[in-house]
């Protein structure tokens, strides 16, 4: 009974909880709850303890109950929120369907409106079909009416054309009638008077012609006598002026005369009385060839004669350049002395404490002594020198010495005794010997000889250089061995100096060559006219002792002598140089006075040796003695041993069948032979 009382209390308590929610707001649901606690709690304390265990379960039935009206409010919060967004939405959809309906209410009053002007329209536009059609019968009409106006007006103008043509052909023929007949009369009026004038004036114009021949005549004469006296007149001008142009270059010169007198000057020789001295009379005549030859005024000072030697003085004007004038001299000494019939003119110069030149000149050919020196050798002795030295040649002389013939000399001898090894005099003999010649001038020079062209092998210095390259590169191989120890390779260039120094590049590979040629057997023969290495670009002093130097006319032996000597030999030795110079120079020009053929004239030459330079006499031009035909064999046995064929006739090894072999002394009295490749011995 109590707890059934408890029950209802506590739900009526809950009942009335939730009618008060119901009726207020949220807050009062809270309220409720609050009440109905109390009152179930009150309930709880006055029923039985054994009813402990429902009234639990009942409060949690009540708590999951209260849960559950919560989440149904919340829910139901949320859905009165949307509606209120439906709500809103629905308005403007309600505001935008009353916009579309006035906006189809106006379009259909509009299209009301428009349905009415087209029936307006339309009516309008039948209207003007009408019209149209009413303006196209009318046209159609009018249409007519103008093309019969047209054929018409046609017919008028063709009328009216032809009545046109016809009366203005009648008058056109009236007015050429009555024209023609008044230009008819005109004429006839007008050629009446020209005929007159015409008449007049054939009669004025021989009155004319008559008076223009008389004028025609007196002009004539008039012309012709002014002609004569202008022509008169002119040749007494030129002739009055040419006198004064005489006088004042008669006036001009003594002017000068005058002026050169007042400075020092000499105007015309000054001679010496010398009386009957012949040394004397021929120098007053070199001063008086000087003067008509050269304009050079001197005054003779002095002469002197000692030892076959005139010692002449002569002083000089102030404005001559005494330098200037001793080359002048110098220049002329042959002409001076073919012209005046002395032997030759030997020196001049200018005393160095005066103003006074010196000329020394002998008058007769000295006496030549017997004796030509300790240091002159002959022609076979100057080939064993060469044939002694190694095959470096330096062959120098004044263009027209003859240093190509003496190169040709040397090479024929060089041919016949053949290329030894290593280059030196003490090397074996080796099978063949080739000649290469370069000649930077071949074609070009009128002095050029052709006596090389047999072994010439190039025309320009580059190609000469780069030859000689090839061939010691090709002589370097090991594998060209053989051929390196059976040809000897001779190198021969002219114009050396000019070429060495054109092309410097050449002269590193010739210095090469040139040192190492004893292990190449490559000789080299340069020609030149340069007496010292100073004036030869790219080679040093060191480079030029390799060679050895032969000086083949006098003027480079003098040269050489007087500006180079002293560097070499010792004063003395220079100066017996000098002295033998003098006596082989006169025996020279007494031996070729009588001689025509140049190839056996009588030609010196010097060679730089060590202690003192030695005169030789040069081998006679013709004594070349070359075989052309077996030298060319010679040539075709170098091309298969350059291309490592075998050569017919040979030697080769009777085991190897090798032709590579070396000397291996003698046997039984004939000679051995090692062969390079099986290192067998074999006679032969």
């Amino acid at each position: 009974m109590k707890l059934s009382t408890s029950i209802s209390l506590s739900v009526a308590s809950l009942c009335t909880g939730f009618l008060l929610s119901s009726a207020g707001p949220k807050s009062n649901i809270a309220l409720a709850a609050a009440a109905a606690v109390p009152t179930a709690f009150v309930t709880y304390l006055a029923v039985d303890s054994k009813a402990q265990g429902k009234v639990n379960a009942a409060l949690e039935t009540n708590r999951k109950a209260g849960v559950t009206l919560h989440k149904v409010i919340r829910d139901f919060d949320d859905c009165k929120g949307r509606l209120g967004k439906v709500t809103a939405q629905l308005e403007e959809l309600k505001s935008e369907l009353a916009f579309a309906r006035n906006t189809v209410n106006s379009l259909g009053l509009g299209k009301l409106q428009c349905v009415g002007e087209c029936e307006r329209l339309q009516a309008k536009l039948t209207q003007v079909n009408q019209t149209v059609k009413q303006l196209e019968l009318d046209r159609e009409g009018d249409a007519g009416k103008i093309t019969y106006y047209q054929e018409l007006a046609i017919a008028w103008e063709e009328n009216f054309n032809a009545k046109l043509e016809t009366e203005v052909t009648h008058r056109l023929k009236l007015a050429k009638q009555t024209e023609l007949e008044k230009i008819y009369n005109e004429h006839d009026a007008i050629t009446s008077q020209s005929m007159e004038l015409f008449r007049r004036l054939q009669s004025w114009s021989e009155k004319v012609a008559h008076g223009h021949n008389s004028k025609k005549e007196i002009i004539k004469s008039l012309a012709n006598g002014y002609n004569q006296n202008l022509d008169q007149i002119g040749n007494a001008v030129e002739a009055e002026r040419s006198n004064y142009l005489e006088q004042i270059e008669l006036l001009n010169e003594r002017v000068g005369q005058l002026q050169q007198a007042l400075a020092g000057d000499l105007l015309e020789p000054e001679y010496k009385d010398f009386g009957f001295n012949e040394a004397g009379r021929i120098s007053n005549a070199i001063a008086l060839w000087l003067y008509s030859q050269k304009q050079i005024p001197l005054k003779v000072t002095g002469a002197e004669e000692d030892g076959g030697i005139v010692t002449a003085g002569y002083s000089y004007s102030k404005a001559i350049n005494p330098d200037a004038l001793v080359n002048l001299i110098k220049d002329s000494s042959k002409s001076i002395a073919q012209n005046l019939g002395i032997y030759a003119v030997t020196d001049v110069k200018k005393l160095p404490y005066a103003d006074v030149l010196v000329v020394k000149f002998r008058r007769d050919r000295p006496q030549r002594k017997a004796e030509k020196g300790s240091l002159y050798r002959s022609q076979q002795n100057f080939i064993d020198y060469i044939l002694s030295q190694p095959v470096r040649l330096r062959i120098i002389g004044e263009p027209g010495a003859g240093k190509t013939p003496t190169a040709l000399v040397l090479m024929s001898h060089l041919v016949k005794r053949g290329f030894l090894s290593g280059n030196m005099p003490t090397g074996k003999k080796l099978d063949y010997l080739e000649l290469a010649f370069c000649n930077p001038l071949a074609g070009i020079s009128v002095k050029n000889s052709s006596d090389l062209d047999f072994c010439l092998q190039w025309d320009t210095a580059k190609a000469g250089f780069s030859g000689l390259a090839s061939e010691y590169d090709f002589r370097k191989l090991p594998l060209n061995s053989e051929y390196k120890d059976n040809v000897g390779y001779l190198w021969i260039m002219d114009e050396f100096d000019n070429a060495v120094s054109d092309y410097p590049d050449g002269a590193k590979v010739f210095k090469t060559a040139l040192k190492d040629g004893g292990h190449t057997n490559i000789g080299i023969i340069v020609l030149g006219q340069s007496a010292m290495v100073s004036n030869t670009k790219a080679l040093k002093i060191d480079d030029m002792k390799m060679f050895t130097d032969i000086y083949i006319d006098s003027s480079s032996i003098r040269t050489f002598l007087t500006q180079y000597g002293d560097r070499f030999y010792s004063k003395s030795a220079v100066e017996r140089a000098i002295a033998n110079l003098e006596q082989l120079e006169l025996e020279l020009e007494e031996q070729n006075e009588s001689i025509a053929d140049t190839a056996r004239e009588f030609r010196i030459a010097m060679v730089c040796q060590d202690r003192s330079p030695v005169f030789y006499q040069l081998p006679y031009f013709d004594s070349v003695d070359i075989d052309l035909e077996a030298y060319q064999g010679q040539l075709n046995n170098i091309e298969l041993l350059r291309r490592g064929q075998t050569v017919e006739g040979q030697i080769t090894c009777p085991h190897c069948g090798s032709a590579s072999h070396k000397k291996n002394g003698k046997a039984q009295g004939k000679q051995r032979l090692q062969c390079r490749d099986c290192n067998k011995n074999f006679l032969v």
